[in-house]
C-alpha cells in the first residue's frame, strides 16, 4: 500500500468460481508509505473478486512508516482512517519513527546531567574533610607542628601541586518516558581531567580550576527497537571555598552518533549537546568534625540538538533543539573516622524544567518526550592512600522517572616530584633547601597549629 500517492496491488478476476474468499490478514498489508490525509481509500480489488475478499479481524489495524491506520474493506477499496490525526499519542505511531526522540533524552540529555555530576566530584570529595583537615593542607607549607618535626620548602607542596583523575561509570535503569514508552537504558564511559593547584584568592577564599573529557557510550531498547550511541565530552570547571562553604561551575560542550535499528533498516542520526551548571553547598560540622551534614544545590541547562535526517523508511525527522533546566536540591551525610576511612550517603530530588522534545516525522508532530521527576539516594567511600593517592567507589539508586542503579569508582593522584630521604630522615628539595619529614595531619596537629 502506498498512501502517499493513493495506489496499491491490485487484485483482479473476470470470473470466480466456488464458495472461498480472500483474507487479508495483517502481515498481507504492507503501508510503504503515510497518507498525507486524515480518511484515504485505497483500490485494491475489481472484476468478479470483489465480493469474494474480507478482512480478518487481525487487519483492522494497520503500521506505517509513522501512525497506525485504523482499516475497513468495502465494493473493492480499503479505507485508512490515520489513528490521533497530526498530532498522534505513542500509541497511535509506529514506535520506530521515535527512535531519535528517545535518544535525544536519554543519550543526549541524561549524558548531560551525568557529565555536571562527573565535573564537580572532585569539589564533593574535598568537601568530605572537616574544615580543620582542608586548612592543615593549606597551612603544612607554611607552620610547624607543635609535636611534629619542620616542614618547609620553598619550591612545592601537596597544597600547590596539580593533580589528575580517572573515574568510570555505568548506569543500568528503566525510565518511562511522559508521553513515551518505557525504556531499558544502559550507559557507560569514563571521565579524565586536570586540575591546578589551589590559588589563595584572599579574605579566606581559595579556588582550583580544570579541565576535563569524557567518552560516553549507551544502549537504550524498547518495543523491539535498539540504539546504541557513543560520543564524547570536553569541558572547563571552577570551584571556589570559604570556610565551609563552596560553590562551582562547570561549562561543556560534546557530541555523538547514534544508530537505530528496526525492521525497516539502520537510521543514523548525530546530537550535539552543550550546557553550563552551578553547584553549591555548605558543611555543618558536629561532634569536632566527625560527622557533617551537607545542603547543596546543583541548577544547570542543557542544549541537545539532533540533526535533520531521513530513516530507513524514507521519512524525513525534523526537530527543534532541546532546551532543558536542571534543579536538583539534595544533602549529604559523611562520616570522618579515626582511620582515614570516609564513609557517605546523600539524598536529592531532580526536577526537569523544559524537558519536552520536538520532532516531526515528515508532516506529522510526534509525541513531546519528558523524564518525570525523579529521586537518587545512595552511599559512598573515599579513602586517602599516602600523600598523593586518593580513591573513593560510590553507587546510588533512583526512583520515580528514572529507576535503576549507578555505580563509579574514582581514582586521583597529586603530581609532583618525589625527593629521596636520606638516613637522618631529611630530603634535599631541588633548589637545596632542607626538608624535613612531612608530618602527620591530625585534628590535635591542627589546634596547636592555631
Amino acid at each position: 500500500m502506498d498512501l502517499k500517492n493513493v495506489i496499491a496491488d491490485n487484485i483482479y478476476a473476470q470470473t470466480v468460481s466456488g464458495d472461498g474468499q480472500f483474507v487479508l490478514t495483517n502481515g498481507s498489508i504492507n503501508a510503504v508509505s503515510d497518507s498525507l490525509l486524515q480518511n484515504t481509500s485505497v483500490l485494491i480489488a475489481s472484476g468478479a473478486v470483489t465480493d469474494y475478499i474480507t478482512l480478518d479481524s487481525s487487519a483492522t489495524t494497520v503500521m506505517g512508516p509513522i501512525q497506525k491506520y485504523s482499516v475497513s474493506y468495502g465494493d473493492g477499496y480499503l479505507d485508512f482512517s490515520r489513528q490521533g490525526g497530526s498530532t498522534p499519542d505513542y500509541n497511535q505511531i509506529n514506535p520506530a519513527i521515535m527512535a531519535s526522540p528517545v535518544a535525544a533524552q536519554l543519550g543526549g540529555y541524561l549524558v548531560q546531567l551525568n557529565s555536571y555530576d562527573e565535573a564537580f566530584r572532585n569539589m564533593d570529595m574535598y568537601m568530605l574533610m572537616t574544615k580543620e583537615q582542608r586548612q592543615a593542607l593549606k597551612l603544612r607549607n607554611k607552620y610547624a607542628s607543635a609535636n611534629g618535626p619542620m616542614e618547609y620548602d620553598s619550591s612545592r607542596s601537596l597544597y600547590s601541586d596539580t593533580s589528575v583523575w580517572m573515574r568510570p561509570y555505568s548506569t543500568f535503569e528503566s525510565v518511562s518516558l511522559n508521553n513515551g514508552p518505557k525504556v531499558s537504558n544502559v550507559a557507560y564511559g569514563s571521565f579524565f581531567g586536570n586540575e591546578s593547584e589551589m590559588i589563595d584568592l584572599g579574605h579566606g577564599w581559595d579556588a582550583v580550576w580544570g579541565i576535563y573529557g569524557g567518552y560516553n557510550g549507551s544502549h537504550q531498547a524498547y518495543d523491539g527497537i535498539s540504539i546504541y550511541q557513543n560520543g564524547g565530552t570536553l569541558g572547563f570547571v571552577s570551584m571556589a571555598y570559604k570556610g565551609n562553604f563552596f560553590t562551582g561551575l562547570t561549562a561543556n560542550a560534546g557530541a555523538s552518533s547514534g544508530e537505530a535499528n528496526s525492521v525497516y533498516g539502520e537510521d543514523s542520526f548525530t546530537m550535539l549537546m552543550a550546557g553550563i551548571a552551578s553547584k553549591t553547598g555548605y558543611n555543618f560540622e558536629f561532634a569536632k568534625g566527625k560527622f557533617i551534614v551537607q545542603p547543596h544545590m546543583l541548577l544547570s541547562y542543557s542544549f541537545v540538538n539532533t540533526f535533520d535526517y531521513t530513516t530507513a523508511s524514507n521519512v524525513r525527522m525534523t526537530s527543534d533543539p532541546l532546551h532543558a533546566i536542571q534543579v536538583e536540591p539534595g544533602l549529604k551525610f559523611i562520616g570522618n573516622l579515626k582511620n582515614g576511612w570516609q564513609p557517605y550517603a546523600g539524598v536529592s530530588f531532580i526536577w526537569n524544567i523544559m524537558d519536552r522534545t520536538h520532532f516531526m516525522a515528515n508532516d506529522v508532530q510526534l509525541p513531546n518526550l519528558s523524564i518525570d521527576p525523579f529521586v537518587k539516594y545512595g552511599v559512598g567511600v573515599r579513602k586517602s592512600v599516602g600523600d598523593r593517592f586518593v580513591g573513593y567507589f560510590q553507587t546510588y539508586i533512583t526512583n520515580g522517572g528514572r529507576n535503576g542503579v549507578g555505580l563509579q569508582v574514582g581514582l586521583r593522584w597529586t603530581l609532583g616530584k618525589d625527593y629521596p630521604k636520606t638516613s637522618s630522615g631529611i630530603t634535599k628539595s631541588h633548589n637545596s633547601v632542607p626538608v624535613m619529614k612531612k608530618p602527620e595531619i591530625t585534628l590535635d596537629n591542627v589546634k596547636a597549629i592555631k
